[in-house]
């Protein structure tokens, strides 16, 4: 029971008369920053996986070439 006791609850933001406090509204500018925030990160995110489109193939086929050389030189000794 001396767990409860030391809970205070949750806070409720009201104004005397009642009335209960509005948060503050962004600004344009606040707006603009988030939304050119989110369209770099989208084209980051975008070319990363275009990026990685292309890099895998690569590296599959260079993984194969590589094997095959190995066993090539094993063969020759």
């Amino acid at each position: 029971m001396l767990g409860m006791a030391n809970q205070h609850g949750p806070v409720i933001d009201m104004t005397p008369d009642g009335a209960f406090i509005e948060p503050p509204k962004p600004t344009l500018g606040t707006i603009l920053a988030r939304v050119i925030a989110f369209g770099i990160l989208l084209v980051v995110a975008a070319v990363a996986f275009w990026m990685a489109l292309f890099i895998i193939p690569v590296l599959i086929i260079l993984g194969v070439a590589g094997y095959a050389f190995a066993r090539m030189q094993v063969r020759r000794y």
